[in-house]
């Protein structure tokens, strides 16, 4: 612990007076590039995430990176990027270099024609990877777990292209390509390739219809490719501007090719519920219904299937994200490939400012997954908190703490894992 601490203090020192020599004064980050550093210092009591022969560790990042936006009301562009070297204290068979980065773009044309673009990219050997184009605030992670170190890479590109003939009505098609490579002997190089046509038309302002279909394309390294249908239908009744009911109905069709086992199966899934905008920064969302899943062969598995979520977004001293959703879930292109699982969880953050440049940050999930495939059940949970300051405009120091467990009827998928974190970023 000492060895951290002064590491920490000299990096934070050398960095506060390089930064104070470039920065004359503070200053408002406005639009175009930003480039910037950050400097972390991390400790883990089980960095494979094992429930025996645990394995700690300290693991230094170092990361440059560069921001760019000039985002407007009909066109623009926000990019983030860094890139990683990691460094571990023990295990430095482990140092890799990582890869972080993320794109919105869009160009709305006075014909009415839209188009929009988003890119996904990850390298990390992180244990648990975070659910793609998901916000840090929303805390949702994929249901598959390495229990080792090995890197992956993750990229995904989704672009859409719209035609508006209507305030609220348009037609569209989006893309999809989703390719998932890894270092992990056990895990499996995937690529997914997901076409999304769609329909949204309003009778009046009171009545609204919404169709789309979806065609994957599942490419496995070693088990067999996978093709599925996805057709959604719903119609919603708004009651007044803020407040709307709706109906709704998913038809989900999963077909492997597979040649010495029939692993095909249909989910049928019917909902009712509610959305509720009570102001431009706060708005919620409920629904419940029933799903089935019939497999060609064999018995299938039924239940009820909820979602519900309040988002408080903006400008205010607090501001929180709940998530709930239960019935099943469906895990592909991940590191185990899970596939359909019966599932519940919640998800939640809150963000509070305790002055206008010091916030703390609370985040929470539970997770309860029951396995079709095998007699497995998992309670998956995890805390965490982090203190934020800014001494100055342009610096930003934090510290976090965390801890993650699996409480599973298997004893070899149980873990805990207690981590913290000392990170300075500088931004230009």
């Amino acid at each position: 612990m000492k060895k951290l601490l002064e590491f920490v203090i000299v990096i934070f020192f050398f960095f506060l007076c390089l930064l104070t020599l470039v920065h004359a004064q503070e200053r408002i980050l406005e639009p175009g590039f930003h480039p910037y550093i950050s400097v972390q210092e991390e400790y883990s009591d089980n960095i494979n995430l094992t429930s025996t022969n645990k394995i700690d560790d300290y693991i230094t990042t170092i990361s440059p990176g560069l921001k760019y936006t000039n985002m407007g009301v009909n066109a623009g562009v926000d990019l983030d990027y860094h890139l990683g070297l990691v460094f571990y204290g023990k295990a430095t068979g482990n140092n890799y270099i990582s890869h972080n980065g993320s794109l919105e773009a869009k160009y709305l044309t006075k014909e009415h024609w839209n188009f929009y673009i988003k890119d996904y990219l990850v390298r990390s050997e992180d244990n648990r990877e975070q659910e793609y184009f998901t916000t840090t605030a929303e805390n949702k992670f994929v249901l598959s777990t390495q229990t080792t170190r090995a890197v992956y890479l993750r990229n995904v590109v989704a672009p859409t292209v719209e035609y508006q003939f209507g305030r609220e009505n348009r037609v569209g098609l989006n893309y999809r390509n989703n390719i998932y490579r890894t270092d992990n002997t056990i895990s499996e190089n995937s690529d997914e390739n997901y076409f999304n046509p769609f329909v949204d038309y309003w009778l009046n302002p009171n009545n609204g219809l919404h169709f789309e279909y979806g065609y994957d394309v599942g490419h496995f390294e070693q088990s067999p490719d996978m093709t599925g249908h996805i057709a959604n239908a719903r119609y919603t009744y708004r009651i007044k501007t803020a407040f709307s009911v709706f109906g709704d109905y998913t038809f989900t069709r999963r077909q492997f090719n597979s040649p010495s086992i029939d692993l095909d199966y249909d989910i049928h899934n019917s909902a009712v519920g509610v959305t509720y905008i009570f102001s431009p920064t706060l708005s919620a969302s409920a629904q419940v219904g029933y799903f089935w899943q019939t497999p060609d062969v064999g018995s299938g598995t039924n239940g009820v299937s909820y979602k519900a979520s309040i988002m408080k977004l903006g400008d205010a001293r607090t501001t929180y994200v709940v998530g709930l959703q239960g019935g099943y879930t469906e895990d592909y292109f991940t590191a185990e490939n899970l596939g359909f699982q019966k599932y519940h969880r919640l998800t939640g953050s809150v963000t509070h400012f305790l002055e206008k440049r010091l916030s703390v940050i609370f985040a929470g999930s539970i997770e309860r997954v029951e396995f079709i495939s095998q007699d497995r059940n998992d309670w998956i949970w995890g805390v965490g908190g982090t203190l934020s300051y800014m001494p100055l405009k342009w610096l930003t120091l934090a510290l976090e703490i965390s801890h993650k467990e699996d409480d599973s009827n298997t004893d070899i998928f149980d873990y805990t894992e207690n981590r913290g974190l000392i990170k300075i970023i500088a931004t230009y």
